[in-house]
């Protein structure tokens, strides 16, 4: 892969260290809500303010992205990071009323969202566009490494240190980051005035329904993991450890799909996703039927593995589709699928409280059906956008 070396390889140990604090934090953040409020809804609610600024700013970010300097975005978004986490810190350690606790997740969680965004819209100025899917599959990579370790590194620090000081680990991620970068590559930057994404998107019809796509996989599978912990104090007892285990067992079957990713040559298509959304939903029948802990960390494994490549297989297919000057915004718009996951919990949560764990997993099957709907509309539409973009979508 033909890539600017040095600068490349600080930015990927940055993100290493940085997602991999991430996931300690998310594993904090959940588990210290959990027996602070012993409810699986506050659980949603935490994730809902830690995702949602994606969704509620995803034009606004776009914007930032595509017109202000990397560098000077890098530092705004670790400085508050730093300021804000600071508060989270505090405001559990005097056990505040978790609704003043949501209002400061959320705050820092906007500038968390524009450095998610900056992060993928910069992977292009790193690499050739030949080696964009590798290079995508790398990132991905490196996130699925980061929630394979970070759980266990969580659950480790949760039992042998205070919670402030798991709390405070973000601080460091931040620290890293702005040591190990220093300076940014530019990506496309425009004036406001020339900025015009919606003319842009209605005609791009397979982008748009790649966005479809990914977020009702989002609302329906990936907030599976927000009701997680539940699940497991219900099925398996109160036990971190097992949360951990499972957390991780999705994180290694992502792990799996990416190597694979990485290694071979053959080019991601709309097919490919079609059998990705089939195994997704059947993963999530298969729970149905499944008590035994052993053979649910089985399947957990392979909803990891398949969720992860129809997760990638879509990131990859919009990067190669847009227009270098709206990466950013179309990336933010992409990217605000995210934010649906909260919202996916909520759902998912207020049903497993009201009607049980079986109608939760019948309501996420008949979601990933509609994800799949999304995806035999995009076959339909090739024909007509995606060859005469690129030969990726070519089957």
């Amino acid at each position: 892969m033909k890539l600017k070396f040095n600068p490349y390889h600080r930015f990927v140990s940055s993100q290493l260290v940085a997602r991999t604090i991430d996931w300690i934090d998310i594993i904090a953040l959940n588990w210290l809500t959990l027996q602070l409020t012993d409810s699986a809804m506050f659980i949603a609610y935490i994730n809902f303010a830690r995702l949602m600024p994606q969704l509620a700013f995803a034009f606004v970010i776009g914007k930032l992205i595509d017109t202000v300097s990397s560098t000077k975005l890098m530092y705004m978004i670790h400085g508050f990071n730093i300021l804000l986490t600071l508060g989270v810190v505090y405001s559990f350690a005097q056990e505040w009323n978790i609704y003043y606790i949501l209002i400061i997740i959320m705050a820092r969680s906007f500038f968390q969202a524009i450095d998610t965004v900056q992060r993928n819209a910069l992977i292009q100025s790193f690499v050739t566009r030949s080696h964009l899917n590798k290079a995508i599959s790398l990132n991905a990579l490196i996130l699925n490494i980061s929630r394979l370790a970070g759980p266990f590194i969580g659950g480790i620090l949760l039992a042998q240190l205070q919670p402030s000081i798991v709390l405070s680990l973000p601080i460091m991620a931040s620290i890293a980051v702005i040591l190990l970068n220093q300076t940014l590559p530019a990506v496309h930057q425009q004036t406001q005035e020339e900025h015009k994404i919606w003319s842009y998107l209605r005609e791009q019809p397979v982008i748009i329904l790649l966005m479809l796509s990914s977020v009702c996989s989002m609302l329906f599978g990936f907030s599976y993991t927000i009701i997680l912990p539940s699940i497991v104090k219900e099925q398996f007892g109160n036990q971190t450890m097992i949360y951990s285990i499972f957390t991780s067992m999705i994180a290694a079957g992502s792990i799996l799909i990416l190597m694979i990713f990485m290694r071979t040559n053959s080019k991601n298509s709309i097919q490919s996703l079609k059998l990705w959304t089939i195994i997704f939903t059947v993963t999530i029948a298969a729970f149905m039927f499944t008590h035994n802990t052993y053979l649910y960390a089985i399947i957990l494994f392979i909803m990891g593995f398949a969720s992860q490549a129809f997760r990638t297989t879509n990131r990859i297919l919009v990067q190669q589709l847009v227009d270098p000057k709206y990466r950013g915004s179309v990336l933010s718009i992409s990217m605000m699928d995210k934010g649906f996951i909260p919202l996916g919990g909520i759902m998912l949560s207020f049903i497993f409280e009201q009607l049980g764990l079986q109608f939760v997993y019948m309501t996420m099957i008949i979601g990933l059906l509609v994800t799949l709907i999304c995806v035999m509309l995009m076959l339909n539409k090739e024909s007509q956008y995606g060859e005469n973009k690129t030969n990726t979508t070519r089957f």
